[in-house]
């Protein structure tokens, strides 16, 4: 059974889309098509992509380590 998918699209999107399937001998319905079958398969994924967090290197002084210390010190008594 053929069943049709109907859903609405910004037509800039969809134009730059069909180019793209012209330029390579495709039609969009084939492109949309494939994207079904290989979603289907596992093959096409969608999800958050959690990036790398930011990272500050921070210069350690003697005196701040000396206070850190201390924090932790007062920190493993609690």
């Amino acid at each position: 059974m053929i069943t049709q998918i109907v859903f609405k699209a910004d037509k800039a999107l969809k134009d730059q889309a069909m180019e793209k399937a012209q330029s390579e001998g495709l039609t969009l319905k084939a492109v949309l098509f494939n994207a079904l079958k290989l979603y289907i398969d596992g093959k096409l994924n969608f999800g958050l992509q959690i990036s790398e967090p930011e990272v500050e290197i921070l210069e350690v002084t003697p005196k701040i380590q000396k206070k850190m210390d201390e924090i932790a010190n007062i920190l493993e008594k609690i």
